[in-house]
């Protein structure tokens, strides 16, 4: 049976639930699971679904009935084909948010959850994003995303985001980053958009606990 994306009836309710009470109150919402999910389409190794769906929720959901259930959890999988074929498409990686900061370090802009999901997926897969050959280049691809994700509090990301101009170059950025991402770890070494390495950065952590979480 052919791969059916989700219509936009399907996202609003995959992402109404995600805000909803049936899940607990540290559940990705729906911006953040896409940026989890973006994560592991990314990785080279995908985690089979019994490890990701987890992490996304928390805690196990209240499901009202089998049937919600099955479905939102087709939804999730359906969502992270979506991105897969998004991927290996040849068009532009869409960021499903406006690509903005937020205006206060209390209230976190839609891009930042998701480039905090992102980060999320990427500390769960870290052993397939960081082999040596490839580890400069990522840390730096990754960079744009972690200066949005403000989960980092490294130099180099102190200093972009001290710049409202320059943190807005930064994650204007994104769309493309994700896209060379995705070819330095999924396609052959001679093909691999390998940019001028610069300084690693830092995490506060893979264990920070999550930024956002539902609205």
């Amino acid at each position: 049976m052919a791969h059916q994306p989700l219509d936009d009836l399907e996202l609003e309710t995959l992402e109404a639930f995600l805000e909803s009470d049936q899940v607990h109150e540290e559940c990705q919402n729906f911006v953040m699971a896409h940026g989890f999910l973006t994560a592991l389409a990314v990785c080279p190794s995908h985690p089979p679904e019994e490890q990701w769906l987890p992490v996304i929720f928390e805690d196990t959901p209240q499901f009202d009935s089998e049937k919600q259930e099955k479905q939102i959890l087709q939804f999730l999988s359906r969502l992270f084909v979506d991105i897969q074929k998004e991927l290996e498409s040849e068009d532009e990686f869409l960021v499903p948010c406006e690509l903005e900061m937020g205006e206060s370090a209390e209230e976190l802009s839609e891009l930042q959850e998701w480039a905090s999901g992102f980060m999320e997926g990427v500390f769960m897969t870290e052993q397939h994003w960081f082999e040596s050959e490839k580890e400069e280049v990522v840390a730096e691809l990754l960079l744009p995303i972690m200066v949005a994700s403000d989960l980092f509090d490294d130099e180099e990301v102190i200093q972009i985001r001290s710049s409202e101009k320059l943190t807005q170059s930064c994650i204007d950025q994104i769309p493309d980053v994700i896209t060379d991402l995705f070819l330095v770890l999924r396609t052959e070494p001679e093909k691999r958009p390998f940019p001028k390495p610069q300084a690693k950065a830092q995490s506060k952590g893979n264990k920070n606990k999550k930024k956002g979480g539902k609205k």
